[in-house]
């Protein structure tokens, strides 16, 4: 899959239907509206909260990953400039790992603490 805007926001309605804010996997917020907007946000009690988002690689580009939908998730932006390209990473105080999922050749994030 070509990662461009239609495509994200395609994934966006695969993984999370027509909803306007969801979480990823880290617990940030991302609102729908945001993508690729990484001064987009909200105020909550006068607290600024980032919402942009992106897609991100499970299994990174550099590590043998491909562009497959499988392989592609939406994340936060901060959630994704943190995860990086690594295997192994840590996001505030949590520790992710990338990991095969047992019996396929798809992988998934899975938090380790």
């Amino acid at each position: 899959m070509k990662i461009n805007k239609t495509n994200a926001l395609h994934l966006w309605n695969q993984s999370f239907g027509n909803a306007e804010y969801v979480e990823d996997f880290h617990g940030n917020l991302m609102c729908r509206n945001a993508y690729g907007d990484k001064k987009y946000f909200i105020t909550d009690h006068k607290k600024r909260i980032y919402c942009g988002w992106n897609v991100h690689h499970i299994l990174p580009v550099s590590h043998g990953g491909t562009n497959a939908g499988s392989n592609l998730i939406c994340t936060n932006i901060a959630t994704n400039d943190a995860a990086e390209d690594k295997i192994t990473f840590g996001i505030d105080e949590s520790l992710y790992q990338v990991q095969r999922k047992y019996g396929t050749s798809e992988h998934e994030i899975v938090k380790l603490n």
